[in-house]
């Protein structure tokens, strides 16, 4: 027995070239392996230990060869060429109980027969070219000629050695091609029939994998070389070379190939009854719009296979015997790291289109562990020397810690080999993509891009591009703003309502959305979510007005998504609803490539009089009025689809049930009904008392619409059921209960209804009576009672037989989402509907009020989060990004809502989430409306969840900005600090940091914090600055910065005329984005393309108003102007940046130093202290320098305490316990230098300091003064500046020196004396600059950009 306990394995190779020697080589490592047989196998082959060569025995004669197996005891047989497999090998085999890593006939068709394949990855979903088939040449060329591909392909359906291929790039070429293969005998029965397929255009990598009949586990992804000459020249070749593993493919499109390519086809094959097992080899194209399959091959790739054993750590044998015994779950596949390997092909000459056979090879090295030769086409002579003996003649192989240095030994070897006569080929460029890529010259590249990282911001311009003229389709009267942006604008005072309320919904589609992509149904799932969120406000009796959405995936595919918002745009159009915006949010390392998920928001308004439900009005014998709905809708798919997928049923086949020209699919996958306008228009005039929208379930949704001092019964006597309800009933063997509380049960819609009303009759197709409303009393024994549905159920399902007492399992979050939002009640302007739904009244205050909409996300950022466990700045980092950006329009915000899905609802997330959500609306001064939860199993996995926010604010049209037309040369650029990333260009950060080969819990290099805490501080919210401003008019514009950093996000407040320059001198560019740029290499003008650089707004103000700006949030919010408008020429860059790169690498210089230490010398409350300890903390703020020692004169004073809340030490000197001021100064000089102190800090410390002290900490010591020096040093100089009527007064941060507040001045803030000022007001007010000017002084002494002259006098380095 071996190891593992499987038998000492025997295993015979079939097969004798270069792949065959390379799995003996490897199998011979096995110590679960005594013998190894091939047949016919090669003497390369047969000089390794525990092999030899099998004769007598034809390779074609299966019989014999099981025979020869039941014999020797042969444990597994490894089936190297497709051919065998394609003729049934593998079944001969199972048929003699002979376990064989390869699969059988019907599995090997994935390769043998090419239209076969073609037509199973279409059953699938998996992607791949679009394709025809013929066996008619005339045929195939008209198909040619009327398509409207770039290029085709033309292949021969069945197999032709990896040859019977050929690209046409033009109509002439392709149709040449046709009658080459489909009209030859060159590749015989492999070419009776063609496969013409669109010419994907992209980079080809090879991934394959082990399989067993469930499971699949993927090898490292390599590239092929098919073509014969250097440059991808010459015809095509079964493979000139390979390198392992290739970096041209990224680990999310592994992961997209691993779930929609490779994992798919095993489950369609054993969908099909075909028990595969071996190898699946996926050939692949990564095409623009993702991974999308060539080819299929049966077996190891030629010459993958070289290079991609050398690098497997586990022992191949148990690998395969566990694939052939359908334990592949069981194994675990390890492969070398930091290794590549490298195979050059030497083919003989005149190959591909023949073969020089007998040549003498010379110069073969030893094989070693990092150089092997391997055998293709070798043979010996009776001097036992190796001589060519086929087309591909040999391999070598070459493994190194470096692609480049594997490059380099595997072409060297081949250049010290000969062949004598003609000669050898071989190429000198295998592995040249790979080096190219990781030199850096190309783009995914040292210098790494936002693009590289997976997120493509063109594709999102593009996006926009095309969806503009759907939008503008669903334009409506009060539209003002169209789509473009994350929002819209609409003017209330075009519909003529009288007391508005804005009664808003947020939704999603659920688990629903996996089936949608799977089976390519895009227009119907944007359909679905403009009808969930639509039908939400229509409970209120409202009217739907405008719609948003949010769009997340793992990789942006535009014609996908246009899809998607072309069904959004439908529903739109049927509601009469403007879509005004949305946000697309592409997050590689969240999703999965392919993997969508979608989030709607909806916006109605109601006359107050006439909001509903009217609970108030309800009578007995009111009577419950349902709407049928048109199929599952979107409540009930994660259960629904989980189960289906136990039970192998295939979607894809036609429906059992209704429409049966439908596949299941589609059936299932039937639209939301959208019952806007039939309810709007019964409404009018019509006394409806309530609506539910069946979203949930049936029972919990008309629940909601039966207070609680009444009840009803549901009679279904005279309702239909659809039959899909039963069929489900019975596949998933449900009970009528589970039905109930879980699936609308064809009913979408209930009203509530007078019972005198006789209209819905005729206004409501396909309205039926529900039931009746009662006063609660002792008739029911439960609230809501039902009749007739089990026996309606039970005469749908017999069609399909007998449902059963499965319970589906779809969570319900009502209650949760209901906790989450109470502290939003009783806010300014909300009004609470008698059913608990949270309405905004339109402010008074606003005479022509402009509802402005925004919508938005945090990108990457939260896999952040989701990683280190800290989720409670996700909610700030959501409000933030949605109210920054609704400001720019001049809006207060006055609502938000928030959408949450995840795989499964975990009680401290959501908590820590919504509590950072609460904390985001009350900085914004907004009220939270609903957080709307939404489980997803099927799209998240544990512990992984997404958000998306939409902001609702308000504001006059008089004071709409931006008002780009008012902007003028000189105008002045007022910018607003960021407090640091923000929640943009999170994607290209974890690139970096994978380059940087650190992790989130690491601590940075320029603070104490983790990279985790750094990054995950949240996002500023700007409504408290700017709104004042923008309430007193003038403000032109406001630029949010966010995706897209500086350089595209100004010129949206711009008009065409104007640019506008910003000197980066005159902001502090926080230390993370020096770390940034430096590890990762990264451009400037990537820089200033994707991050906000340290400004996180940006304002633009005639100049005149500037000193009254800054007044107001100089100090306050760190605010300083950056820069100008400027007159635009020509077709210029409309946003300039100067020294943006000096200053990155000034910032990388400084945090590449140890940190400044610091100590303050206080002795009283320090209030200054203070902000040098919250600016130290503050990473944003580039202080680049630690607090490590505080010293007071005076005990038991404030300032002690404020060090001691932030663990500072401190050290407490009574300077009357010294004999003299020199004494004392010196034992502070003790202290200070065995902290290592670097810098001292003077705040408030009220002693005279010794000439001694100043000298020996001359140039490291600094002081605030509250005045503007020279003008009144000493004491009492706030009462000094009134007494002098002074206009101004303010602060001075100097350095130290003999006199008394004489040194040189590093930093002075004005402040104005304003005309009712006292001493005590003109303090207060200078301390605000106090404490905005002494961090500010420090940042410039601790990173080198002031010193003290050897004159006296500051130096300042820029």
């Amino acid at each position: 027995m071996s190891e593992d306990g499987k038998l000492a394995g025997k295993v015979l190779v079939i097969g004798s070239g270069g792949r065959e020697h390379a799995i003996c080589w490897k199998l011979v490592q096995s110590k679960s392996v005594s013998n190894i047989y091939a047949l016919p196998g090669s003497y390369g082959i047969a000089e390794l230990n525990k092999c030899e060569n099998v004769s007598g025995i034809d390779i074609k004669d299966f019989k014999s060869i099981a025979q020869w197996c039941v014999s020797n005891n042969i444990q597994l047989v490894v089936v190297g060429p497709e051919d065998p497999l394609a003729e049934g090998l593998g079944d001969s085999l199972k048929e003699n109980g002979i376990n064989c890593f390869g699969p059988p006939k019907m599995g090997a068709k994935i390769e043998s027969d090419k239209k076969w394949a073609k037509e199973f990855m279409q059953k699938y979903n998996i992607p791949t070219a679009q394709f025809e088939t013929f066996t008619n040449a005339e045929l195939a060329k008209t198909h040619i000629k009327e398509s409207s591909y770039k290029a085709w392909v033309v292949k021969a359906s069945g197999l032709a050695a990896g040859k019977g291929v050929i690209v046409g790039n033009s109509i002439t070429d392709a149709c040449n091609a046709v009658d080459n293969i489909l009209g030859s005998t060159k590749f015989g029965a492999a070419s009776d029939t063609i496969v013409v397929e669109e010419l994907l255009e992209g980079e080809e990598v090879s991934l394959l994998a082990f399989v067993d009949k469930n499971s699949i586990n993927v090898m490292l992804p390599a590239q092929d070389h098919k073509r014969l000459k250097e440059g991808d020249k010459g015809p095509n070749t079964g493979g000139m070379g390979a390198y392992c593993p290739c970096p041209l493919v990224s680990d999310q499109e592994i992961s997209f190939i691993k779930a929609n390519i490779l994992q798919k086809t095993v489950d369609g094959l054993r969908k099909d009854g075909i028990d595969y097992n071996g190898v699946l080899y996926a050939g692949l194209m990564l095409t623009k719009d993702g991974p999308k399959v060539l080819e299929f091959n049966c077996r190891f790739g030629d010459p993958e296979t070289e290079v991609i054993l050398p690098l497997l750590k586990s022992d191949l044998y148990s690998i395969m015997y566990n694939c052939a015994t359908n334990r592949l779950s069981e194994t675990i596949v390890e492969w070398q790291e930091n290794s590549y390997a490298v195979g050059v092909v030497m083919a003989s000459a005149g190959y591909p289109e023949s073969s020089t056979k007998g040549c003498v090879i010379n110069g073969l090295p030893e094989n070693s562990d990092k150089d092997i030769i391997f055998h293709s086409g070798v043979a010996v002579n009776n001097d036992n020397e190796y001589l060519t003996n086929g087309g591909r003649v040999l391999i070598a192989v070459a493994v190194r810690d470096n692609l480049e240095e594997a490059i380099n030994e595997a072409t060297k070897i081949c250049r010290g080999v000969t062949f004598s006569g003609a000669g050898a080929q071989f190429r000198t460029d295998i592995g040249a993509k790979g080096l190219k890529v990781q030199r850096g010259n190309d783009k995914v590249a040292k210098s790494l891009s936002y693009k590289d990282s997976g997120v493509d911001i063109d594709a999102g311009d593009d996006l926009v591009q095309r969806i503009k003229p759907l939008a503008r389709g669903t334009s409506r009267s009060g539209v003002l703003d169209g789509i473009g942006g994350f929002g819209g604008l609409f003017r209330l005072r075009q519909l003529n309502y009288k007391k508005p309320l804005l009664s808003e919904a947020t939704n999603g589609v659920g688990s629903k959305i996996g089936l949608a992509l799977e089976y390519q149904m895009y227009e119907r799932i944007g359909y679905d979510l403009l009808a969930m969120c639509a039908n939400d406000v229509l409970e209120s009796g409202a009217e739907p007005v405008a719609f948003l959405d949010y769009i997340a995936c793992g990789k942006l595919e535009v014609p996908i998504a246009a899809q998607i918002i072309k069904g959004m745009v439908d529903g739109c159009r049927e509601a009469k609803c403007a879509l005004l915006g949305g946000e697309t949010a592409e997050m590689p390392s969240v999703y999965a490539v392919g993997k969508y998920d979608l989030a709607g928001y909806c916006v109605g308004i109601v006359e107050q009089e006439s909001v509903l439900p009217k609970f108030s009005d309800y009578e007995e014998g009111d009577m419950i009025i349902s709407l049928p709905s048109s199929g599952l809708h979107c409540s009930g798919f994660s259960s629904i689809l989980r189960s289906l997928n136990a039970l192998d049923v295939n979607l894809g086949i036609k429906s059992e049930f209704g429409n049966r020209h439908r596949t299941l699919a589609q059936a299932l996958c039937e639209p939301t009904k959208l019952y806007v306008m039939e309810v709007l228009n019964f409404l009018k005039g019509q006394a409806v008392k309530a609506i539910a929208h069946i979203s949930t379930g049936l029972l919990p949704d008309v629940q909601r619409i039966i207070p609680d001092d009444f009840e009803t019964c549901l009679d279904f006597g005279a309702l239909k059921i659809p039959d899909v309800y039963g069929w489900l009933a019975v596949k998933l063997k449900l009970t009528p209960e589970t039905l109930l509380e879980n699936l609308n049960c064809g009913i979408g819609m209930v009203l509530v209804v007078p019972k005198t009303n006789t209209n819905w009759r005729t206004m409501l197709t396909g309205a039926k009576i529900l039931g009746i409303i009662k006063r609660k009393g002792a008739a029911l024994q439960k609230q809501i009672e039902v009749r007739n549905f089990v026996e309606t159920l039970e005469d749908v399902s017999k069609q399909f037989g007998q449902f059963g007492n499965n319970e589906l399992t779809d969570p319900q979050n009502i209650n949760v989402q209901k906790e989450l939002t109470t502290q939003a009640e009783g806010r300014t302007n909300t009004f609470i509907a008698q059913n608990g739904k949270i309405l905004t009244a339109v402010p008074t205050e606003y005479k022509d009020p402009i509802l402005v909409m925004g919508t938005d996300g945090v990108g990457t950022k939260i896999k952040i989060a989701q990683q280190i466990g800290r989720n409670n700045t996700v909610g700030i980092d959501l409000v933030a990004m949605c109210v920054n950006d609704i400001l720019c329009n001049g809006a207060k915000p006055l609502t938000f809502s928030t959408y949450y899905a995840c795989g499964e609802l975990n009680t401290q997330t959501t908590n820590a989430l919504a509590a950072g959500v609460l904390e985001g609306t009350t900085q914004a001064d907004s009220a939270l409306i609903a957080i709307k939860l939404s489980e997803v199993p099927l799209l998240y996995k544990p512990g992984v969840y997404d958000v998306a926010g939409f902001a609702l604010g308000i504001t006059n049209f008089d004071h709409m900005l931006p008002r780009e037309f008012d902007i003028e040369v000189g105008d002045s650029l007022i910018g607003l600090p960021s407090s640091g990333l923000h929640s943009n260009g999170f994607s290209l950060v974890h690139a970096v940091m994978k380059v940087a080969n650190v992790t989130y819990e690491d601590i940075t290099p320029f603070s104490d914090k983790t990279f985790g805490e750094e990054f995950l501080y949240p996002t500023k919210i700007y409504v408290s600055a700017l709104y004042p401003l923008i309430k007193l008019g003038i403000v032109k514009g406001i630029a949010h910065i966010t995706g897209g950093g500086l350089t595209d996000n100004i010129p949206r407040v711009l008009n065409d005329d104007v640019g506008v320059y910003i000197n980066s001198d005159l902001f502090t560019i926080p230390p993370v984005f020096g770390w940034l740029s430096a590890m990762g290499n990264l451009a400037t003008a990537e820089m200033q393309r994707t991050f906000n650089c340290g400004i996180g707004a940006v304002i633009v103000i005639h100049p005149r108003y500037e000193k009254a700006v800054m007044d107001c949030i100089q100090f306050s919010e760190r605010a300083c102007k950056i820069g100008k408008v400027v007159q635009r020429q020509d077709l210029e860059p409309q946003v300039t940046i100067e020294n943006l790169e000096k200053n990155l690498k000034r910032v990388q210089k400084v945090i590449n130093q140890p940190r400044k230490r610091v100590a303050v010398l206080i002795s009283g409350s320090g209030t200054n202290l203070q902000a040098l300890i919250d600016a130290s903390q503050d990473t944003s703020q580039g202080l680049h320098s630690k607090i490590v020692l505080v010293i007071s004169n005076n005990s038991d004073v404030l300032g002690i305490k404020r060090a001691e809340k932030f663990n500072i030490p401190t050290i407490v000197l009574s300077h009357k316990e010294f004999k003299s001021r020199e004494d004392f100064d010196s034992e502070m000089s003790k202290h200070l230098e065995n902290a290592k102190v670097d810098i001292i800090c003077l705040a408030g410390f009220m002693r005279i300091l010794s000439a001694q002290f100043v000298k020996r900490w001359k140039g490291r010591l600094i002081n605030i003064h509250p005045s503007l020096l020279p003008k009144h040093p000493g004491l009492h100089v706030q009462q000094k500046a009134l007494d002098a009527k002074d206009k101004e007064s303010g602060c001075t941060v100097h350095f130290v020196d003999e006199g008394v507040d004489t040194g040189a001045i590093i930093v002075q803030k004005r402040v104005p004396i304003l005309k009712d000022d006292t001493e005590e007001i003109l303090t207060n007010r200078i301390r605000k600059a106090e404490h905005y000017a002494f961090p500010r002084a420090l940042r410039l002494l601790a990173t080198g950009l002031v010193k003290l002259g050897d004159d006296g006098k500051a130096v300042f380095e820029f």
